[in-house]
């Protein structure tokens, strides 16, 4: 009895995830908005496993160096703004307009926090765990995904000329 339950809910999930998979892959909008969310999302859980110690110290700065050369300063909050801004990616972009709309927003977004922390001091930029790199990070993110809404724009039609 038991087994049938169970592959009713591998079956439930397998369906789950092809009908995600197909609705990702709909539009090179949506599937770009993926590759960006899936990006922003895995920089929360990647932050905590770079500095553990932000469990414990959430507003407390943490800068490591990845690769040997890719400076990263985090906190806890910072983190926790890429898990739910990823996130939020995820699931809108399942349908083209949501994805859209997230395109223009999320790209604003990140714009707009990635330009203003340029000129400031490193007292506010530790205070929100970004430093001048992850500044330009959060711009090029934010172009990004400016850059999938103008460049995959829907094709409007054309109303010919009349002669």
């Amino acid at each position: 009895m038991s087994n049938d339950t169970d592959d009713d809910g591998l079956a439930r999930v397998r369906a789950l995830a092809i009908d995600y998979v197909t609705r990702i892959t709909a539009s090179p909008l949506q599937f770009g908005v993926f590759l960006l969310a899936a990006w922003l999302t895995s920089n929360g859980p990647g932050a905590y496993l770079l500095c553990p110690q932000m469990l414990f110290s959430p507003l407390q700065t943490c800068t490591v160096t990845v690769f040997g050369f890719i400076p990263v300063t985090v906190n806890a909050v910072h983190a926790l703004m890429h898990l739910i801004s990823g996130a939020v990616g995820l699931i809108l972009v399942m349908d083209a307009t949501h994805a859209r709309l997230y395109a223009i927003f999320g790209g604003l977004y990140y714009a707009f926090w990635g330009v203003s922390m340029l000129p400031v001091g490193d007292e506010v930029r530790d205070a929100l765990g970004v430093d001048v790199f992850g500044s330009w990070v959060h711009v090029i993110e934010g172009a990004l995904l400016l850059a999938l809404f103008l460049f995959t724009r829907r094709n409007r039609p054309t109303v010919p000329l009349s002669t």
